[in-house]
């Protein structure tokens, strides 16, 4: 992928995409503690898959740092979301497809040169593999393209803002590979150092099931928009892939 094009995307639900919206709080906890003695020499290990020392450096990226955080401020600003085909969905980028369940989400600071941007981080344990080298059983880190706080949702980001610790659902997230990098403000960010896998955008790469039924990006996948449970998206999903191969 190239750098530019992870760039636009990861940044390019930074700007007014914030609302209060009136739903229920959701119960969230913390996930994981500071561990491993004084605060000089203390290793945060974020959603049990990525070390470094909070607030320092991180070890081959150039001038960002990272820190988990309760909650994030909101965003300001808006882009709109590059046009894809049904098709160029599952082309368009090197995306894992999986069948899972959220056992966690932790909202992190990434810091550019002191330039802050607020994503979150969810861990999932797999259950069924469609596409990837992931096996059922793991549990991967996956970046998300917004933080996740009680009562807000983020515009453009209708679906992964609304993910919560116990959702089950289908994930297709960019497989980061080792040149992938975020660069911003004179800073560079090696993803793989935060997450091997992150979403492309919050709205048409995850099929969550929720109490009201399942929640996904229909105008994008007109040919399943009438889909009402995970096995049908399922079934979808290995069609297009045989078409495609």
């Amino acid at each position: 992928m190239k750098q530019d094009e992870l760039f636009a995307l990861m940044t390019e639900l930074e700007d007014d995409m914030v609302e209060e919206a009136a739903l229920p709080q959701r119960k969230r906890r913390r996930l994981w503690p500071l561990l491993l003695g004084s605060a000089a020499c203390l290793v945060l290990v974020i959603l049990g898959l990525s070390l470094f020392h909070q607030g320092e450096p991180v070890p081959r990226s150039e001038g960002v740092t990272i820190q988990q955080i309760e909650n994030a401020p909101c965003p300001t600003g808006k882009n709109e979301l590059i046009y894809l085909t049904e098709e160029e969905l599952f082309t368009h980028f090197d995306t894992a497809i999986f069948r899972g369940t959220v056992t966690g989400i932790q909202n992190i600071r990434l810091s550019f040169n002191g330039d802050n941007v607020y994503r979150a981080l969810a861990t999932i344990h797999v259950e069924a593999v469609f596409r990837g080298n992931c096996t059922p059983g793991d549990t991967v880190s996956v970046l998300l393209p917004c933080p996740v706080s009680n009562g807000v949702w983020v515009e453009d980001t209708e679906v992964i803002s609304r993910l919560q610790e116990g959702m089950t659902g289908i994930f297709m997230p960019i497989i980061y590979r080792e040149d992938s990098c975020w660069e911003q403000n004179g800073a560079k960010l090696y993803l793989q150092e935060v997450a091997p896998y992150g979403f492309a955008d919050g709205m048409r790469y995850a099929f969550l099931k929720t109490d009201a039924g399942v929640m996904f990006a229909r105008h994008a996948y007109p040919s399943m928009e009438n889909a009402r449970t995970l096995d049908e998206i399922e079934a979808y999903i290995l069609a297009m892939l045989d078409k495609l191969s």
